[in-house]
């Protein structure tokens, strides 16, 4: 079973193209695009796949990027499935073009996908210009999941912008003159108490869940009192195993009133959930929160507050209460790495394959798939605080190795050190959730560490490997191996 698994890890290496693509999707200029993929044959309880992509205009008419696909219409809430993006743009006139392309991936959930969850999709997209950044998207493609009953020729209607962003690739201090921002980053918690909540799978109603992510808020420079925000969560304990969501909207924030250190806010959300026992029937989610944001030291403040969120095409409602730890960019006491006068970060962008090897408590007892080594595909960034110490957030969706559906989200800290002028090792340990694909998380929460060894190519682009490890309080406590490139980028924000 290891020797096919590594088999497994070979074929997934063809996502390699997509790594290198990905990580130099960094730049000031980036299309944003959202858009529906109607599967033209009933094959599975999925009518409709929503997806979000971020590509970059390398030259030459060539796009890369980075997309998440959720399950959006039917009944499989909780199918997520995260990958790359490459196409090459053909201008027609100056405001028609056609893009020839397609999408590689993985992941899975919602009983949908058993085996390795792999999504391809070749696809050939008419593409209209139709105000200033904006373009209306009608394309034809062929989805397929591996693993999967899906195997279809679908239809693409989307919509996408082109949004200056005030970053740079590379750790430099060449100011961009304007651009979208990122304000904040957090870590947060949620409690959710289901309101009569029918299971999905099962008699009963839901209990009390508790869930672990992160959030990113963006704002532009012309507005004081909006951002937006875009948070990413899971199942860490309690119900809910294998829930995972994400949600994305308009935040407003008040004046600031008690010596300048206190600020209410309100924000509406939309997105797709599902997974576990949670009814979130096709997976569309929407809620709306309201609390207060209070600053501590350095840029770092605490947000909490309470939310109401619910599934309009599935049986969950709940009401919440959160707390975030967030790091402000945009608060004057916040740290500073440019040397020009204005804020600027530093960070890095990284993406490849990790893979996981399989022992005895691995799977669920019974599994059918006890052996099989999952290989998933890792997209994650660091938040450096000075030279050494970094913050780090990752997502993880499978690919391969018979574990559809499994997926990881995690946060945490690190320290690099240098070994010469290309080489450095680097520590990290971390905390988070994980479910799915029969691995034996019970209940979703794992906590780890890993170790890399880095090398830089250039001043842009540096190639890694690493070995790790994680447990969980369930059986799984798999040792991983990791391949990645890594992009570094820096952000600058309001002065």
């Amino acid at each position: 079973m290891r020797t096919g698994a590594i088999r497994a890890a070979m074929r997934a290496g063809l996502l390699a193209l997509g790594v290198t693509a990905a990580g130099t999707a960094m730049a000031e200029d980036l299309d944003v695009r959202v858009g529906v993929d109607y599967l033209l044959r009933r094959q599975s309880t999925v009518t409709a796949f929503q997806y979000s992509t971020v590509t970059k205009d390398i030259g030459d008419g060539f796009h890369i990027g980075q997309s998440v696909y959720s399950a959006a219409w039917g009944d499989a809430g909780g199918l997520f499935i995260g990958g790359f993006d490459a196409f090459k743009r053909f201008q027609i006139t100056d405001t028609t073009s056609i893009d020839v392309g397609g999408f590689v991936g993985g992941g899975g959930g919602a009983i949908v996908v058993v085996g390795d969850g792999l999504m391809t999709k070749p696809q050939v997209t008419i593409n209209q210009a139709f105000a200033s950044g904006f373009m209306a998207h009608l394309g034809v493609g062929w989805t397929r999941v591996t693993g999967s009953p899906i195997d279809t020729p679908s239809l693409t209607f989307a919509v996408s912008r082109r949004i200056g962003t005030a970053l740079d690739i590379g750790h430099s201090n060449a100011r961009p003159a304007a651009g979208v921002v990122i304000a904040s980053v957090s870590g947060m918690g949620r409690y959710y108490y289901p309101m009569s909540s029918s299971r999905r799978n099962g008699a009963g109603v839901m209990n009390p869940m508790y869930l672990v992510g992160a959030e990113f808020t963006f704002r532009d420079l012309s507005m004081d009192h909006w951002e937006f925000f875009f948070s990413a969560m899971g199942a860490g304990y309690g119900d809910g195993s294998g829930y995972a969501e994400w949600l994305a909207g308009p935040r407003y924030y008040t004046n600031p009133f008690l010596g300048g250190r206190v600020r209410g806010f309100a924000d509406v959300g939309a997105g797709f959930a599902g997974g576990g026992d949670v009814d979130t029937g096709g997976g569309l989610m929407v809620a709306a929160s309201a609390g207060v944001d209070v600053s501590l030291f350095r840029g770092l403040h605490v947000e909490t507050g309470v939310m109401g969120i619910g599934a309009p095409t599935g049986d969950f409602r709940a009401a919440s209460a959160f707390v975030r730890g967030a790091f402000r960019f945009d608060d004057p006491a916040s740290n500073v790495t440019g040397v020009d006068g204005g804020p600027a970060h530093h960070w890095r962008f990284s993406t490849g394959l990790s893979y996981q090897f399989s022992h005895p408590g691995f799977r669920a007892p019974g599994h059918k798939f006890t052996g099989s080594d999952p290989v998933l595909v890792e997209t994650g960034a660091d938040l450096f605080f000075g030279d050494r110490f970094y913050v780090n957030g990752g997502g993880y969706t499978v690919v391969d190795g018979n574990s559809g559906g499994f997926a990881m989200g995690t946060v945490g800290i690190g320290l690099e050190f240098p070994l010469g002028d290309r080489v450095s090792v680097a520590g990290e340990v971390f905390g988070g959730a994980a479910a799915g694909g029969g691995i034996n998380t019970s209940g979703g929460l794992i906590y780890g560490a890993k170790a890399e060894l880095d090398y830089k190519v250039s001043d842009s682009f540096t190639l890694s490997g690493g070995v790790g490890k994680w447990y969980s309080l369930g059986g799984a406590q798999p040792v991983t191996l990791h391949g990645a490139v890594k992009i570094p980028f820096t952000t600058f924000h309001a002065d």
